[in-house]
């Protein structure tokens, strides 16, 4: 449809996007791990928005599957405050989808001061980033023209791919549980974003019927937290919309006092005991009359009718790569609230000079910004 706009063009490119990026990067990354795995204590991956938070969802990877402590910092705290320890033994990762990002390349030149080896991971090559790093991981996710989508999940593929090479390297996860893993990073998950692309037309009408909505609120636990963040995000930039990411046990002794009548309440959620408080918790969200939309596998459907759930089937996962799937939904959900609000995806409406948040957070403009 030529009156589309450009976010939603991305968000179908990702399964192809990300097989791309994942074929282009692994050769590096496996050279990154072999070099680096018996020489690092930890891993710190720095970023702002988007590469903060999928970084979140990659640090469960690196420490179940390669046994390394893991932390994603975002980049203007990093250079203010938690860089102190840092040192040779800590592989810092510096992402940025633009590569023009002001905190990530000073969170470089500090890591650099500190000796500590470093890659940067990003869609731009060259870009300022990459001037300050001798090793660049490019992804493949390809010009845009719009908030992220396909540069997060590019980027977030390629990070659990590294996990994987550094289990391998560091012989902490069983050669053939890797396999497993690998193969489904690389051949399983482009499928199911495929597959979960075709929830975009009950999203859309999803989005209709909560159009009035004053907040939304998204629940993700472990390597969902960081899907309900993205979703989040994805509501702010591409509608405006006030929304709220929390983990189950936050959402549970901190904003659910908040619920008012008919506040919609998303739920990634899992098999198993995380599913079984999900439920439970979501007792109190449907006692307050609050909605309740679950994304979660067939497995768990049944489970859910009791609640009176809305709930999305997105195909069968390992946990681990619940961002990269349960979030497709999520994306197509902020896209059609935006259309639905006659807001433009691609670029929030001006309210002041336009380019002074960039000036500040960039290095330079976003090319293209004006004409979007």
């Amino acid at each position: 449809m030529n009156n589309e706009y450009q976010f939603i063009k991305e968000i179908r490119e990702q399964p192809h996007k990300i097989s791309e990026s994942l074929k282009h990067a692994d050769k590096n990354l496996k050279e990154i791990a072999e070099r680096y795995s018996q020489k690092i204590d930890r891993v710190i991956m720095v970023g702002c928005g988007d590469p903060y938070m999928l970084g979140i969802g990659a640090t469960y990877a690196f420490e179940k599957w390669a046994q390394l402590p893991s932390e994603s910092i975002e980049a203007a705290e990093f250079t203010s405050y938690r860089h102190n320890l840092i040192n040779e033994r800590t592989l810092v990762i510096l992402i940025s989808s633009s590569g023009k990002t002001v905190k990530v390349i000073d969170a470089a030149r500090l890591a650099a001061q500190k000796g500590a080896p470093r890659f940067s991971l990003t869609n731009l090559n060259p870009s300022p980033i990459t001037d300050e790093t001798d090793e660049v991981i490019h992804t493949q996710a390809g010009w845009s023209d719009s908030f992220p989508t396909k540069q997060t999940t590019t980027a977030l593929a390629n990070l659990y791919a590294l996990a994987l090479h550094m289990a391998e390297a560091r012989k902490t996860c069983a050669n053939q549980d890797i396999a497993m893993l690998r193969q489904e990073l690389y051949s399983d998950i482009p499928n199911a974003i495929a597959d979960s692309l075709k929830l975009e037309s009950q999203m859309e009408e999803l989005a209709q019927n909560l159009l009035v909505a004053p907040i939304y609120t998204f629940i993700g636990s472990g390597p969902n937290w960081a899907t309900a963040q993205l979703a989040a995000a994805k509501m702010k930039e591409t509608s405006q919309s006030r929304a709220e990411s929390t983990n189950l046990e936050e959402y549970a002794h901190l904003h659910a006092l908040s619920l008012s009548d008919d506040d919609p309440v998303f739920i990634i959620t899992r098999p198993g005991d995380i599913g079984e408080r999900d439920r439970l918790v979501s007792q109190h969200v449907k006692s307050n009359r609050g909605q309740i939309i679950v994304i979660g596998t067939a497995q768990d459907k049944e489970l859910w009718s009791d609640l009176e759930a809305k709930y999305y089937t997105v195909p069968e996962h390992s946990e681990m790569f619940g961002p990269l799937v349960a979030w497709v939904p999520l994306q197509l959900f902020a896209y059609f609230t935006a259309t639905a609000k006659n807001r433009n995806p691609d670029r929030p409406p001006e309210r002041g000079p336009m380019d002074f948040l960039q000036k500040i957070i960039y290095t330079s403009m976003l090319e293209g910004w004006f004409d979007r």
